[in-house]
């Protein structure tokens, strides 16, 4: 029984649940109709996924070991493995070690150029854990930047260019994910007598719903201008959707308990509906004859 909740909980450190974020990684060759076409291809992609996932694990154990004392005076953060201490920092630091190891390893047999790019993203982690998230702005900025980060890897690991609508409208609505992601810790840190974020104190409700709505906006267009970029009028289709993943996003983050992307992506079964249809009419346009060829 031990054996399995020690488990449990290492599993919870590496957060495999937000790896759906390093699917990113893929966007170049799927925008640009190459994921399918070959094997290989298909294979050099999901070392590329597996590096960043091991690489973004490291960042998250990290940062869970920076936030020990923070996260004990957090309604729900104070039940995980190393705030809770079921878990101790040394343990968590050699499984830290771990994956870094593999990630970079994973990394340098695609390409120098793109263990560049993981060590690039490892850097920012590490100083947002340790400092730069406790500035207001620059805090959401680093969050951002991890994203664009993993678009360019994966146009380093397909050779795919990517184009910069692309690499904007993936800025853009990061941005607004981790905006909406503060709003919603803005609510829980004034609900709770215990601050147990730091740059929660220098936001305010009313800057988090203008830049919401700011980027959502902006995010909304420029991925309609890439949409017409990379396939005429075609892609037009999927705008719509789009549209009503992220004002579902923004409904829940102002109505609703969750304002976390992954979990609101997870649970929410209107937002996963819309991602996941968003994604088949996406994938059927651009990959329909490769994604048959592949099967053959």
């Amino acid at each position: 029984m031990k054996m399995h909740a020690l488990f449990k909980d290492v599993i919870y450190l590496l957060r495999p649940e937000h790896w759906i974020k390093n699917f990113l990684v893929l966007a170049p060759p799927f925008f640009g109709g190459a994921l399918f076409t070959s094997s290989d291809m298909f294979f050099r992609m999901f070392l590329a996924f597996i590096a960043f996932s091991l690489a973004s694990s490291t960042a998250y154990i990290i940062n869970d070991i920076s936030d020990i004392e923070a996260d004990r005076l957090h309604p729900k953060k104070k039940l995980r493995p190393l705030a809770s201490a079921r878990i101790n920092i040394p343990a968590a630091s050699v499984l830290a070690i771990v994956t870094l190891g593999l990630s970079l390893a994973a990394s340098f047999e695609i390409s120098i150029n793109f263990l560049l790019i993981t060590v690039v993203y490892l850097a920012i982690s590490l100083s947002y854990s340790f400092y730069l998230q406790k500035i207001e702005i620059i805090d959401v900025f680093c969050i951002a930047i991890g994203f664009v980060l993993r678009i360019e890897a994966g146009g380093i690991a397909s050779a795919i260019e990517v184009s910069n609508w692309l690499l904007l409208t993936t800025f853009l609505l990061s941005l607004l994910l981790a905006f909406g992601k503060r709003r919603h810790e803005l609510i829980m840190h004034n609900e709770s007598e215990n601050s147990f974020r730091e740059v929660l104190s220098r936001y305010n409700a009313k800057f988090l719903d203008t830049t919401l709505s700011i980027f959502a906006t902006t995010a909304i267009v420029t991925y309609a201008i890439y949409t017409v970029e990379i396939e005429s009028r075609k892609l037009l289709i999927t705008v719509p959707f789009a549209i009503y993943g992220v004002l579902r996003y923004m409904y829940l983050v102002q109505t609703d308990t969750r304002g976390d992307p992954t979990e609101s992506l997870l649970k929410d079964r209107p937002l996963f509906l819309c991602v996941l249809v968003w994604f088949l009419i996406t994938a059927a346009m651009i990959n329909f004859n490769d994604i048959v060829g592949f099967f053959k």
